[in-house]
């Protein structure tokens, strides 16, 4: 049962734990190097022969439907939601919700859960990274616990066409008596490439919203107050990406929130980086590398990142000389390329009795939408 290897794994100071994304399913194993034959027992059993029992089954389905009602009560997680559905649109599974909507949810069976793992769970499409105190000719022998696993490749998911979002539009989630509204401006930009556009790009938004002295924190928290933070940043997938404006702000600075968030994209992408801040840009995101690699999960997690995107082991290198050698110029023309507002769109969440009237003077026009992502008429 999972209480019995769960009481196994206790007992040896060690964890086998599965996590599911947008693109892949993470198995992660931490062990002491003298109690690793037993866990990597654990982890053949968990892997190999899962129970996937009908009464697990039910409570976790009910877990999971608790919540997904509690995510719709959070802000914060409504405006993300919200946002990526009119990104990316409602036909692209990773513009919902990791654990699903309530039908999807309601509808599921085990046998779903059992036909996905036979499908889904092949070696074919599987890599693995260890780090460990052990040789290679000491640990390889040890993983044989895993050479009976068999499956054929696993075709990868087609993305469904992404929507036109066509002009700015203010996309408007009603939370009734919210002291905060949460906001996100964005539009659908570049996908992950750690040398290229995208790689100049995220040099580009560090002084703008990348860091605790960025221009739009300094201006929306330390000057105005009206919020404990504020942040911008492009986040690419291998087949998708966005830029990202975000804040949770007082209900009351709402519309002047969005008037500050307009206003600093748009002096950025008309004016660009000043010399000091490309310095300051450069000093402080070299010194963040420098720590990057120190602890063994952020060398598993360095070492699983080459695996997954097919990177060779010199592109922390050639991302340095990168950093090292961009001029504002470069900076200045991608910042000018990628901030285009025309393109953005605008979600808020927040206290629509208290905040609407004020939004509209914005002169965008207003679509209401409920905690789903639905498009609902006014009232």
């Amino acid at each position: 049962t999972n209480e019995e290897l769960s009481d196994r794994l206790q007992k040896l100071g060690s964890s086998v734990g599965f996590t599911a994304g947008n693109s892949d399913t993470i198995v992660t194993v931490r062990s002491l190097t003298r109690n690793l034959d037993e866990t990597l027992a654990v982890l053949g059993e968990k892997l190999l022969q899962p129970k996937l029992a009908e009464d697990d089954f039910s409570r976790l389905r009910a877990q999971t439907l608790q919540a997904i009602e509690q995510a719709k009560t959070q802000a914060a997680g409504i405006a993300q939601l919200v946002y990526q559905l009119v990104l990316f649109g409602a036909d692209n599974p990773f513009a919902h919700q990791n654990i699903g909507t309530s039908e999807t949810v309601s509808s599921l069976t085990v046998d779903d859960v059992r036909e996905f793992y036979a499908a889904h769970y092949s070696p074919a499409i599987a890599s693995m990274v260890v780090v460990s105190d052990l040789d290679s000719a000491t640990l390889l022998p040890k993983l044989a616990v895993l050479e009976s696993w068999q499956g054929a490749d696993v075709p990868e998911a087609s993305l469904a066409p992404f929507p036109d979002t066509g002009k700015t539009r203010i996309y408007l989630v009603n939370k009734a008596d919210a002291a905060q509204s949460e906001i996100r401006i964005g539009k659908r930009s570049l996908r992950y490439d750690p040398t290229g556009e995208y790689y100049r790009a995220g040099i580009g938004n560090f002084v703008l919203g990348g860091n605790f002295n960025s221009r739009i924190n300094l201006n929306l928290r330390e000057d105005k107050g009206y919020t404990y933070g504020a942040r911008s940043g492009f986040g690419g997938q291998r087949d998708y990406g966005l830029f990202t404006a975000s804040a949770g702000v007082r209900t009351d600075t709402t519309k002047a929130s969005i008037v500050e968030f307009i206003s600093e994209l748009e002096e950025y992408a008309a004016s660009g980086i000043t010399a000091d801040e490309l310095n300051f840009t450069k000093m402080a995101m070299g010194q963040q590398d420098a720590l990057r690699y120190e602890t063994p999960s952020q060398k598993l997690g360095f070492l699983a990142h080459i695996q997954e995107y097919g990177l060779d082991a010199g592109f922390v290198d050639r991302q340095n000389d990168i950093l090292a050698s961009i001029t504002a110029e470069e900076l200045n023309a991608l910042m000018a390329k990628h901030l285009r507002l025309d393109e953005m769109a605008i979600v808020v969440v927040g206290d629509s009795d208290a905040i609407e009237d004020e939004l509209e003077t914005l002169g965008y026009e207003i679509v209401h939408m409920d905690t789903s992502g639905n498009v609902i008429a006014k009232g």
